[in-house]
């Protein structure tokens, strides 16, 4: 059995989905790859992660890296999402795949298109941000997975041109891009033909006004009619000839002049080839996109991986209590065991804080390996903590093989390609099934696809029916799963004749401990203690839980008096069956004491009449006894 100590191991849950998936080998790698081949990859994954260790020791909760990076991104959007729907939604030649580009499918594109260029920006300045406050303090992967050009693509060009294109806010609150000078050469040429032919309009208004000796001469907008020359009637007679009367009001007369008509025509051909640019500038800005659309998925993958292990930094910082790297051990051949050995397991969630009263308490656990059974039965009190127990177990071995460190003080452990837990109780009333048959269903599931590297947590099964059928079909799963598929697990149970009698070389009988004095009433009062001990558990001590559910005293007393009235009873029935055996086997001596007189009287040859006689009633009454 080969060990690996790592900081990352993936979680192959199964494990040839999971890599092919987490990895990004898609679904072809997850049909190709096979149970031997993936396990060698995995190990080999594990060689690689072993560097990861030291890359953000320290970087955890409060630290400056950590927590600027984290508000850098805590607004940010499913970039890979986003990016995949706007290169799809484009193609790969950024045009829209749409036959007809409607103004609210425009503006959606446009909002997608302006979040896709944010998103990008603070990943990389969040990357940035991080690389220069670690400074030299990061390993060598950290400063290789920042360095721009290699891990961390070099964008600032990229962001800067679509920075200096146009104004992203405005483009939001408007519905579309009005591009900044220097984005487009043909939008700044139409816009320099138009401020053009705009100050030729104002020059030929200046010649007027000179022409008729008034001042007061002007352009205005008449509906549809633009720069109408507007003068006051006092001067009509004096107009010029070429002067075309378009309309009067009260007190002024509006003309257009061949030039001015000219000059017009021309302007509205500018500005309808300016806004024809304007509708083809989102698609010409996403097509400039699109064009580094593997710079944007690297850097992706960069933010993603540096978000891991911060978050596996900071998780290791909640830990209340010691904290370790966990130790993978390898199974070399058939004959390999499983094993989970853990030595003052904590939670990885629950706190000192967070709880009323108290601390936690961290336990031993072992399963498997030389000298260890690779099941525990658990019994113990109601609330002494047995779910807790099963929960910590699962919780710590995915924390291990995704590369976080794990609340103890040691643990090693096995790959574990699945985990099952069968816990609570609930049914399916629509589809006319019970809570027990929900139960049996989920533990069917189990047994037909745990393997020998699997984990199985059973928190009381048969717990929804008669105690007789519940506890016979609990020891048969037990058996099946100790003896066939031979996995690592736990079992909790409050069938404590199931956890007395099963003897077995391959099940380590527990008990959550727990403290138990005489209260108001003579009631048992328990103090849970929330320690695994060895052996098992007397009783379950439900009355104390009904106690503390404020279950009335009178109810109280008469249920402590039936509990007893019931453990005598059984204790009883179990006398009077060691009784009768013990009668069943005087009987058994005395006949062959009887048989043994037969033949000695036989040896001296005494009345062979006699002799006959008793032999066949010696024979008769072991007739009886078989």
């Amino acid at each position: 059995m080969a060990a690996y100590s790592t900081s990352a191991v993936a979680l192959h849950f199964p494990l040839n989905l999971l890599l092919a998936f987490v990895l990004g080998f898609g679904v072809a790698a997850e049909q190709a790859f096979t149970n031997t081949n993936m396990e060698l990859f995995l190990l080999a994954y594990v060689s690689w992660a072993h560097t990861l260790e030291d890359t953000f020791v320290g970087f955890g909760v409060g630290h400056e890296c950590a927590m600027q990076f984290r508000k850098d991104l805590c607004r940010l959007p499913d970039m890979e999402r986003l990016l995949a729907h706007l290169f799809s939604r484009c193609g790969e030649n950024g045009r829209s795949k749409s036959v007809v580009l409607y103004e609210d499918t425009a503006k959606r594109l446009l909002q997608q298109f302006t979040a896709a260029l944010r998103g990008c920006q603070q990943m990389f300045q969040a990357c940035s941000s991080i690389r220069a406050l670690t400074g030299t303090e990061g390993s060598s992967l950290l400063n290789d997975l920042l360095s721009p050009g290699k891990g961390l693509p070099d964008v600032s060009s990229v962001l800067d041109y679509f920075r200096d294109a146009f104004d992203w806010s405005e483009a939001d609150h408007n519905g579309r891009i009005i591009p900044l000078e220097g984005c487009d050469p043909e939008y700044d040429a139409t816009s320099c033909a138009i401020e053009e032919i705009e100050s030729s309009l104002q020059e030929y208004l200046k010649e007027q006004r000179k022409l008729l000796r008034d001042s007061s001469v002007k352009y205005v907008n008449v509906g549809k009619d633009t720069y109408l020359i507007e003068v006051s009637e006092s001067l009509r007679g004096s107009v010029p000839s070429d002067y075309e009367l378009q309309s009067t009001k009260k007190g002024v007369c509006r003309y257009w002049t061949p030039e001015v008509k000219q000059l017009i025509s021309e302007l509205s051909k500018v500005a309808t080839d300016k806004e024809s640019i304007l509708k083809g500038i989102l698609q010409k800005l996403i097509q400039r996109f699109i064009e580094h659309h593997s710079k944007w998925r690297q850097l992706v993958s960069v933010s993603a991986e540096i978000d891991v292990l911060v978050s596996l930094s900071i998780a290791g910082d909640y830990f209340e209590g010691p904290t370790c790297c966990p130790t993978i051990r390898e199974l070399c051949g058939p004959d390999d065991t499983p094993t989970f050995h853990a030595r003052n397991l904590g939670h990885p969630i629950i706190r000192s804080d967070s709880l009323s009263m108290g601390s936690f308490v961290p336990n031993n656990i072992n399963m498997g390996g030389p000298g260890n059974a690779s099941f525990i039965v658990l019994t113990g009190p109601n609330m002494g903590g047995k779910s807790t127990l099963l929960r910590q177990v699962c919780l710590t071995i995915i924390l291990a093989q995704i590369g976080a460190n794990v609340p103890a003080e040691n643990l090693e452990l096995s790959l574990v390609d699945r985990i099952f837990v069968r816990m609570g109780a609930r049914d399916h009333i629509m589809a006319g099934k019970s809570t027990f048959l929900v139960e049996l269903m989920e533990t069917a599931s189990v047994l037909s696809s745990a393997t020998k590297n699997s984990l199985v947590a059973l928190d009381e099964l048969g717990r929804g029916t008669s105690t007789s059928d519940g506890q016979a079909i609990a020891a048969s799963v037990l058996d099946y799963l100790v003896h066939r598929v031979q996995c690592l697990g736990l079992f909790s149970t409050h069938y404590h004749k199931l956890a007395v009698e099963h003897e077995d070389s391959k099940v380590s009988l527990c008990h959550m401990a727990c403290q138990v004095g005489t209260g108001e009433g003579g009631l048992e009062e328990v103090t849970f203690l929330y320690r695994l001990t060895a052996g098992s558990c007397p009783k379950s001590y439900g009355v104390n839980v009904a106690r503390l559910a404020g279950i009335p005293a009178s109810v109280l007393q008469r249920a402590n008096e039936k509990s007893i009235d019931f453990e005598a009873n059984y204790g009883k029935r179990r006398c009077a069956t060691k009784d009768k055996a013990i009668c069943t086997q005087e009987d058994n001596f005395a006949t062959i004491k009887d048989l043994f007189c037969v033949v000695k009287a036989g040896n001296h040859q005494e009345d062979q009449a006699t002799s006959l006689s008793r032999i066949r009633e010696v024979q008769m009454r072991a007739r009886e006894i078989a």
